[in-house]
């Protein structure tokens, strides 16, 4: 499954068995906090 940054459209590969909705991840792009969906987290 592949996750793609709303941000700058970066891609990500992802494991559909792990999906947890409190997921976060850093764009190595942008730099911006990301959910498993690709939107922008803020704290």
């Amino acid at each position: 499954m592949t996750v793609r940054c709303k941000v700058c459209n970066t891609s990500r590969i992802t494991d559909k068995e792990h999906k947890k909705t409190d997921e976060k991840w850093e764009c190595q792009i942008c730099g911006n906090l990301l959910d498993i969906d690709g939107y922008v987290k803020t704290l």
